[in-house]
C-alpha cells in the first residue's frame, strides 16, 4: 500500500497538515531531506517553498492543509485506474467538494470561493485523463450556485444541477457530506449559463453580516453587498471601502 509522505522543515506546515491527517486516520510517513524517499511512498506533501529540493514527481503543496491532504488521498487513488468520475458540489460560500471514482469516494473537501471549485475540478480532469467526467451541483443557495456553474460551464465541463433537498446531514463535515449526497444523485443538464442575479434578501444578509464584522459601525451599502453577493468584491473589501470617503455609493 502506498502512502503519504510529510516532508518540510517549516513547523507550522508539518503541524497542520500532521493534524489533519490524524484526524482522517491516514497512515503517513515523516521524512527528513537528507533520507532517499522511501519505496512506499506515493506522493508527497510540502511546502511551496521546498518543492525544488524534492527530487520527487508526486508533490503536494497548498496553504490550506485539508485540501493538501485531498489531493494528496486524490494522486494515490490513481495507481488504480478509474472509468467514471463524479463530482458533487454543495453551493455556498465556501462549496462542499466530493469526488467518487467508480461508486467509490475518493476524496472530499471544501473550497475556497464558488469559482475555486474549477481549479478542484481541473486537478481531478489532470489526474483522470481516460475517465467520463460528470459534475453534479446542489440547486440551492442559487446566486453561489450560478458562480460555480458558470465558472464550470465556460471551461467546458459535463454539468447537471441536483434537487439537493435531504442531502443535509448533522455531523462535522455537513457541506462535505451533502457534496458527497448530490454526487450519488442523477440531475438535470441545463442548456446554457446561468443567471447570476442576488436576492433583496441575499443583499441583506451581507448587510447583516456586515453590521458583525464591523462590531456595528457600519452597514455596507446595497451596491456594495451586490457586489460581494456576485464576488466581485469581499466583505473586508467592502467594509473598507465603506470607511473610505466618497465610497460606498
Amino acid at each position: 500500500m502506498r502512502l503519504i509522505g510529510l516532508l518540510t522543515e517549516d513547523p507550522r506546515t508539518y503541524f497542520e497538515i500532521l493534524e489533519v491527517l490524524r484526524e482522517q486516520d491516514l497512515k503517513f510517513v515523516s521524512l527528513d531531506f537528507s533520507d532517499p524517499t522511501p519505496a512506499n511512498v506515493g506522493v508527497i506533501i510540502t511546502s511551496e517553498q521546498e518543492k525544488d529540493r524534492i527530487p520527487f514527481d508526486r508533490i503536494v503543496t497548498d496553504p490550506d492543509p485539508d485540501a493538501a491532504v485531498a489531493r494528496a488521498r486524490l494522486m494515490l487513488s490513481v495507481e488504480s485506474e478509474v472509468r467514471d468520475i463524479v463530482i458533487g458540489i454543495d453551493p455556498g460560500v465556501r462549496p462542499g467538494f466530493a469526488v467518487l471514482g467508480d461508486g467509490a469516494v475518493l476524496m472530499r473537501s471544501l473550497a475556497s470561493t464558488p469559482e475555486s471549485v474549477g481549479e478542484l475540478v481541473e486537478d481531478v480532469v489532470r489526474e483522470y485523463p481516460t475517465a467520463n467526467v460528470v459534475v453534479r451541483i446542489g440547486n440551492g443557495d442559487r446566486t453561489n450556485r450560478n458562480r460555480t456553474f458558470n465558472k464550470l460551464w465556460d471551461e467546458g465541463h459535463k454539468l447537471e444541477i441536483v434537487d439537493e433537498r435531504n442531502t443535509t446531514t448533522k455531523s462535522q463535515t455537513p457541506d462535505e457530506d451533502a457534496a458527497v449526497e448530490i454526487a450519488m444523485t442523477p440531475g438535470y443538464r441545463p442548456a446554457k449559463r446561468q443567471e447570476t442575479n442576488p436576492c433583496p434578501g441575499e443583499i441583506r444578509n451581507i448587510q447583516r453580516i456586515s453590521r458583525l464584522e464591523s462590531e456595528g459601525s457600519l452597514t455596507v451599502s446595497r451596491e456594495l453587498a451586490r457586489k460581494v453577493a456576485l464576488g466581485e468584491l469581499t466583505l473586508r473589501d467592502a467594509i473598507e471601502q465603506m470607511r473610505s470617503p466618497g465610497e460606498g455609493h
